[in-house]
């Protein structure tokens, strides 16, 4: 495997040069969460390919699981995850999520964060799959990310020491031999290289979405930030835990993504029923229809191969239309293009890849196996989700963590001048066109689709891995002189450690789910 993917004319240290005690990469709640939390007293660089709107942060609906109902404990919220989790979970990872959770809800609050409030002026509590209570914050009833995503952003904006750079394309760790050193970076405004120095990176750049066909997540979520950890020499771990959320809105995507149907709407009586109008998930699990996740999704593709059908269906006429318009004003306005009739009519839906369980190994303050490199949010793999992720835990896990990240750096254990790495110049490279790098990522999507999806057989399994593998080693050799070939390597890396998880795990586990 190659150690780095810049392959430019000009040697790092002829770049233009910018130094900072930390880079983050990514602006999704992870990231900014983490920045905010960092000592004033140092200089900071918010790195993101895109815009605060282009994350998934930006795109969550349901809300922050946290323990803050007098009924509820602990001890529950922890039972649930781990339950959801399928025996995959770190105990300590989730004690830590489950436990410094409210204070991270009372921190939003005080940042004023704007989550629904009853007229008694107390949190509203949602429920969704999963939970056993109700417990989770939202924000203009289906816009939690959005909102949070937002106001942290405006607070970015005050602090003096925070710098963000937007449509900034890391593509490189730069390690020496005491760990992070800094990131190699192509600024996409000014169409040019540049080397950030740094001797501590938090990695907050999301998902792996865009290797699937259909995804709820956005266009720049291609686990690029993953490859980029692995070539520096970071720890891989779960990399088959792919979760499929059970309901997407089959109308059409928006944006290169899936709009997604919000598991709090089955929280607040929804049912899934076939095409003839039969309810299929009574008797299937306990909780019925707000089982976990991987459950759901299994049982209506299990029920679309047994009707026939390429659709199930969500019924909400248990609700109001006054109640939903109000309690779910998005998805109301998004079906309403759709000439979706709430709650009339019932919504088609379909699962989707949604969230990624794995990633970058980390311990219980978001270090890495490289000295200097953090990581937090969903490019992390920090233990809390195990095998299958419990709603509304994601944004919990991007605040607890990133904040734990933020603390370990504070304490200043890795301090002074960064270097600037001499890269050893190779040779051998090829060139492929364009046509063929479009027709090769298509290729690398449809293979992980089909072979690596919701429901895997072992023969599919091996068949997919040796046709990514295949690509992947054309694409370690591929000259990367810009972003988009830069990023096609960093996906085929991504899916061939998926692909050789889920080979080499034997066993059905939660997501990871062996048919045959």
């Amino acid at each position: 495997m190659r150690r780095y993917l810049y392959h430019g004319k000009t040697p790092l240290d002829q770049l233009p040069r910018e130094n900072y005690d930390v880079v983050v990469v990514g602006s999704g709640v992870a990231g900014l969460f983490a920045a905010l939390n960092l000592d004033p007293s140092l200089k900071v660089a918010i790195l993101t390919k895109t815009e605060l709107k282009d994350s998934n942060s930006w795109q969550a609906q349901g809300g922050i699981a946290a323990v803050l109902a007098e009924e509820d404990c602990f001890k529950l919220h922890m039972e649930d995850t781990i339950t959801a989790g399928a025996g995959l979970c770190k105990e300590e990872a989730v004690r830590v999520l489950v436990e410094e959770g409210p204070q991270a809800i009372h921190t939003l609050e005080e940042w004023k964060v704007p989550f629904d409030y009853n007229e008694s002026g107390n949190l509203i509590l949602a429920r969704e799959g999963g939970h056993r209570l109700r417990r989770i914050v939202h924000c203009d009833g289906d816009a939690t990310g959005r909102e949070t995503t937002k106001r942290l952003g405006e607070i970015i904006l005050t602090r003096e020491n925070i710098t963000a750079r937007f449509r900034h394309n890391m593509t490189d760790i730069a390690t020496d031999e005491n760990g992070v050193c800094g990131v190699i970076v192509y600024d996409e405004e000014k169409l040019c290289w540049k080397y950030f120095a740094t001797r501590n990176v938090i990695l907050a750049t999301g998902g792996i979405g865009q290797l699937y066909t259909h995804t709820t997540n956005p266009r720049g979520a291609v686990g690029d930030g993953m490859a980029a950890a692995f070539r520096a020499g970071a720890t891989p771990e779960n990399m088959e835990m792919v979760q499929f959320h059970p309901t997407t809105l089959m109308a059409g995507e928006l944006e290169g993504r899936l709009f997604l149907i919000s598991e709090a709407v089955r929280g607040e009586g929804a049912i899934l029923r076939n095409g003839r109008g039969e309810p299929f998930m009574q008797g299937k699990h306990p909780m019925a229809d707000l089982a976990p996740r991987d459950i759901v999704t299994r049982n209506i593709l299990k029920e679309l191969r047994r009707t026939g059908e390429d659709r199930a269906w969500l019924d909400c006429s248990g609700m109001t239309r006054e109640f939903f318009l109000k309690r779910f004003p998005n998805i109301s306005a998004r079906c309403a293009q759709m000439g979706i009739e709430l709650t009339r009519d019932y919504i088609p839906i379909h699962p989707a890849q949604h969230y990624f369980m794995g990633g970058v190994a980390t311990d219980l303050d978001g270090k890495t196996t490289v000295s200097g490199l953090y990581a937090c949010g969903e490019v992390s793999c920090t233990g809390v989700h195990g095998a299958n992720r419990l709603a509304s835990n994601s944004m919990l896990e991007c605040l607890v963590f990133g904040k734990r990240c933020a603390d370990s750096i504070n304490r200043g254990e890795r301090t002074g001048v960064a270097k600037i790495p001499a890269l050893t110049e190779e040779k051998g490279f090829i060139k492929p066109s364009y046509e063929e790098i479009r027709n090769d990522r298509n290729k690398l999507r449809k293979t992980l689709t089909h072979a690596f999806g919701p429901v895997r057989r072992s023969g599919e399994m091996q068949y997919g891995l040796e046709t990514i593998r295949s690509l992947w080693e054309k694409y370690d050799r591929v000259l990367c002189e810009d972003p988009a070939t830069a990023e096609l390597c960093n996906m085929t890396l991504v899916a061939l450690r998926i692909a050789e998880g889920a080979v080499a795990r034997k066993e059905s586990q939660g997501a990871h789910y062996i048919e045959d």
